[in-house]
């Protein structure tokens, strides 16, 4: 079984549809996926963000998605701390990759696609960070 991490980003992209929920979908149908207590927080504090542009029923509607979802997770909590990343934020999924010994970190973010898990030692060694739309190239 594959071990993943999927960026809050996606997740919440995926709630519109398209590829991000695609490959959410192939994501849960394929593998283990991995959220941790600060992913949780990033991906609640998000919807809440994003409800007066919402709406009421649009915000509703993300809530229990995204509560279906987590209860699908696999919760840990990093122990070790890791700043490698150019936007410290998001050292938080690479700390969760490391813990979780993950194959897979998908994410639209340009500060973690660039990041080079051979390059970062704490990280596994063949993690590959990958976009939704590669993900389901390689996985769809």
């Amino acid at each position: 079984m594959v071990r993943i991490v999927i960026d809050a980003n996606v997740l919440i992209s995926a709630s519109f549809g398209g590829i991000p929920l695609d490959a959410v979908g192939k994501a849960f149908s394929i593998g283990k996926i991995f959220v941790s207590p600060l992913v949780v927080a990033e991906i609640e504090a998000t919807i809440h963000h994003l409800a007066p542009k919402l709406g009421s029923e649009r915000t509703l509607t993300l809530l229990r998605l995204w509560s279906r979802l987590r209860a699908r997770c696999a919760v840990i909590e990093p122990s070790c701390k890791i700043e490698i990343c150019r936007d410290a934020k998001d050292d938080a999924y690479l700390a969760l990759c490391a813990a979780a010994k993950v194959d897979i970190l998908i994410t639209g973010d340009n500060d973690l696609l660039v990041v080079d898990p051979a390059q970062a030692p704490v990280l596994p060694r063949d993690l590959r960070i990958l976009t939704p739309r590669q993900f389901l190239e390689q996985y769809g």
